[in-house]
Order: C-alpha cells, then sequence, then structure tokens
C-alpha cells in the first residue's frame, strides 16, 4: 500500500506459517500499516485485497496467526499453532465469500 509512491502498509499470503499447521493455507501474514497512518481502516483494506487475492487463486478460507484478541473482524479462533522453535499463536480463519465490502 502506497501513498504518495511512500510505502505505509503492507501484507501478504503464504503457503504455510506454522509447522504444526501444514493443513491450512493460505495464511496473510505481516500485516503492517505505518504508525501515522493508522486508524484509518487501513489494515481491513489490506485483509480485504488479500482475501480477494485468495479468492481468485481459488481458496474459499485465509488463516492468519496472531497474538490479538478481537483485531481481526471476521475471522473466528479456531485454535493455537506450535512454532518450530517452540511458541505458539492464536490461530484464525475466515470465509473469503464474506469478504465484499459494502462500500
Amino acid at each position: 500500500m502506497e501513498d504518495s509512491g511512500e510505502i505505509i502498509g503492507c501484507a501478504g499470503l503464504i503457503s504455510n506459517d506454522f509447522i504444526s499447521r501444514m493443513d491450512l493455507w493460505p495464511w496473510i501474514c505481516a500485516l503492517y500499516i505505518e504508525n501515522s497512518y493508522r486508524g484509518k481502516s487501513l489494515g481491513k483494506e489490506l485483509l480485504l485485497r488479500s482475501k480477494a487475492d485468495a479468492e481468485k487463486a481459488g481458496f474459499n478460507i485465509v488463516f492468519l496467526c496472531t497474538d490479538h484478541i478481537g483485531y481481526y473482524y471476521g475471522f473466528t479462533y479456531i485454535g493455537d499453532g506450535y512454532h518450530p522453535w517452540g511458541s505458539s499463536s492464536r490461530i484464525y480463519e475466515s470465509n473469503n465469500q464474506n469478504y465484499h465490502s459494502s462500500g
């Protein structure tokens, strides 16, 4: 995501985010908005774009991992995943068919 040629945010889609959950994909990863641009629903825009891209690629569901609770509207907590180095994070899923914005 750019503003006047300056990168202000990003998000990606990857095939795997947990060694313990190789059965789940694709994953939304690296969601980031520069501090001065936060609070403007840009994270939501990036999530919607990621979900649309996943749907175009033929995926009906996307996943993400985070320690945040309640931030990712439209995502449902489905359990914990474990990293190779031993730590864990919460796993959320969302159906791509609900990504369409009303505005």
